[in-house]
């Protein structure tokens, strides 16, 4: 007879999902677009700054800053929501109920960070 610990066990999982995000097919395109965004907003900066006095100049950052957040989550949550949903599919196949970051864990679990890799098509 196995104790229910050595089943629990076996039902849990870990990613290393920074590992995972890096490699995703779409991780270096939208990389290279917010870079690019970046640029522009500095760009932007240099143009409008001289002609502003601090206050001006530190709400124009902000505005800056805020529209490379927004650019950012449109270009990144897609990706985190296929990896989640490759994640899913991958714990269901495998037969693991819980998966944590791979941070998270001591000792023990089932990796899943090839197989997710795998699916999400990374190379």
């Amino acid at each position: 007879m196995v104790p229910a610990t050595a089943y629990a066990a076996e039902s849990i999982g870990y990613v290393d999902y920074g590992r995972v995000f890096s490699r995703h097919p779409d991780f270096a395109s939208a990389r290279a677009a917010l870079n690019l965004e970046q640029q522009k907003a500095q760009q932007e900066f240099r143009e409008k700054a001289p002609n502003l006095d601090d206050n001006g100049k530190r709400a124009l950052e902000n505005q800056l800053m805020e529209r490379m957040a927004k650019r950012e989550r449109e270009l990144f949550d897609p990706i985190e929501e296929k990896i989640l949903k490759v994640v899913r599919q991958v714990s269901k196949d495998r037969g693991v109920t819980i998966v944590l970051q791979r941070s998270a864990v001591i000792e023990g679990g089932v990796d899943l960070t090839n197989d997710v890799l795998k699916a999400c098509g990374s190379k």
